[in-house]
């Protein structure tokens, strides 16, 4: 199959990856207080690590605005820029993370897996309505997860993939009125010939789960997220570190 040549990060943006790297963090969901899976996040902790970032001087910034800086070169985001996710569309987002957020004005980003938008499955899901509703309270971004989750996208066939990516595109570019140009792959497993896929359906923004500098990249379908739950300090400390640099 013939090789897609997949969009870079403008080389002005990945010069600044190592004094003032953008930092992508990725939680999962907010419960009240008692975990059900090892990557649920209680509220307790989730306000902890909220003021730990405002401590930190972490400016949070939307999607949309560092996709512009990364395919663009501009604008600049500020010294401790931060983009916070949270996948798998769990209905704690709504009800816990996006009043906190809300409060604060800063922006953030919903993935959702179309099969299952207002459906139950070992947890409620928040429905289009709720998605709708973020969003139009102008924080959110809501973005693709794929149409089912698939756990490892790798292991699917041509077909499959294919069908995973476009399904998800058409469904959530409906529902919400709007193109769907950034997609996040389930669990965090990819290889060029997902992202490969995820172009040809027209995601133009891939997230995953390496770790690093949003900058450094390999490109735009590669975006780069800390994880929460395994690799918060290290994060924190990227954040510190660029926000500090600036003073």
């Amino acid at each position: 199959m013939f090789s897609l040549n997949l969009p870079p990060i403008h080389p002005a943006a990945r010069r600044r990856a190592a004094a003032f790297p953008t930092v992508v963090l990725v939680w999962h969901d907010i419960v009240p207080r008692e975990k059900l899976v090892w990557f649920d996040t209680t509220i307790p902790q989730f306000e902890a690590q909220l003021a730990q970032l405002q401590r930190a001087g972490a400016r949070p910034i939307s999607l949309d605005a560092l996709y512009a800086y990364l395919s663009r070169g501009t604008p600049v985001p500020p010294p401790g820029a931060v983009v916070l996710c949270f996948d798998d569309n769990t209905r704690g987002i709504f009800d816990h993370a996006f009043p906190r957020l809300s409060r604060r004005g800063w922006p953030f980003v919903v993935s959702a897996h179309t099969a299952y938008v207002g459906v139950r499955t070992g947890k409620d899901h928040n429905t289009w309505e709720q998605l709708r509703r973020m969003e139009r309270s102008g924080g959110a971004r809501v973005v693709s997860q794929t149409h089912t989750h698939p756990h490892d996208l790798r292991a699917l066939s041509a077909a499959a993939l294919d069908r995973e990516m476009r399904v998800a595109k058409t469904r959530m570019d409906r529902a919400l009125s709007r193109p769907t140009p950034f997609v996040t792959y389930p669990s965090g497993y990819w290889d060029r010939r997902v992202a490969e896929a995820a172009w040809r359906a027209g995601y133009r923004l891939g997230l995953t789960e390496d770790r690093g500098a949003a900058e450094a990249s390999p490109h735009l379908l590669g975006l780069r997220r800390y994880s929460t739950h395994r690799r918060w300090n290290e994060a924190i400390k990227a954040i510190t570190r660029a926000a500090a640099a600036a003073r």
